[in-house]
């Protein structure tokens, strides 16, 4: 079986029939995985907020992005390292989350609890419709949220070489410009319709019979997305705050 999900695209799961996966055990450690990165983002962000330590809460925002994306990596090539992978994966998203929330607190007071409520808004919303039959994951709507969501990587990618090579942006992409809101709105919906390919993820595994490990590698993709959504809303707050 194949993921839908941009991270795991490339797993392929052989099936056990004698422990296959189910939907309640892939809910119940999205869950977990979940309250994990939430409770530590909040430890971090009031520790670093009260004791003012700001370079720790940049480094944090740092170690928790490259420390998540190794592992989700690792979980991609290798899906049975998941059960094993899937806390320490969600402590370094809880310490990107602080961290990343910090740094857009100090800019716009209140950031964090709005795109908090969007985010969970949004993924309730996609859930309803995905449950209800309104959004469906087709293959053709999968093949178009993957290229979205490619293409929005190169793009940060060509950005960030920018940064560190030639100390520049790309023009009014990331600025608080029609252009700049226009993709981060684009951003945050292409990030909202990966949840529906999570959902499906997970369906798609109970239903061809996946390893009970395959759970984790489902809860790995989920909460991936709602940190990418939050910190999509994070953004795209943030530029409407400027205009």
């Amino acid at each position: 079986m194949q993921s839908n999900n941009p991270i795991l695209s490339r797993v392929s799961v052989q099936a056990n029939f004698s422990q296959p996966m189910t939907v309640e055990g892939a809910v119940q450690k999205s869950i977990l995985l979940t309250i994990v990165a939430a409770v530590v983002g909040v430890a971090f962000y009031i520790y670093c907020n009260l004791t003012g330590a700001f370079n720790i809460a940049m480094a944090g925002f740092f170690v928790g992005a490259v420390g998540s994306f190794i592992l989700a990596m690792i979980t991609t090539f290798k899906p049975n390292t998941a059960p094993a992978l899937a806390i320490p994966y969600a402590l370094f998203e809880g310490v990107f989350l602080g961290g990343v929330s910090l740094f857009f607190e100090m800019k716009y007071s209140g950031i964090a609890s709005q795109a908090l409520l969007a985010t969970f808004a949004t993924a309730v919303t996609m859930f309803v419709l995905y449950r209800t039959g309104v959004v469906r994951a087709t293959e053709k709507f999968k093949s178009v949220v993957i290229s979205a969501s490619i293409a929005i990587l190169l793009v940060f990618v060509v950005q960030w070489i920018m940064v560190l090579a030639f100390k520049s942006t790309i023009p009014g992409l990331f600025e608080s410009t029609w252009l700049g809101i226009g993709f981060a709105a684009f951003v945050a919906i292409v990030a909202s319709l990966n949840l529906i390919l999570d959902f499906d993820l997970i369906e798609s595994g109970a239903a061809n019979g996946a390893p009970k490990n395959f759970e984790w590698v489902c809860s790995i993709a989920l909460l991936a997305t709602l940190v990418w959504m939050y910190v999509s809303f994070l953004r795209l707050i943030g530029l409407l705050s400027d205009d």
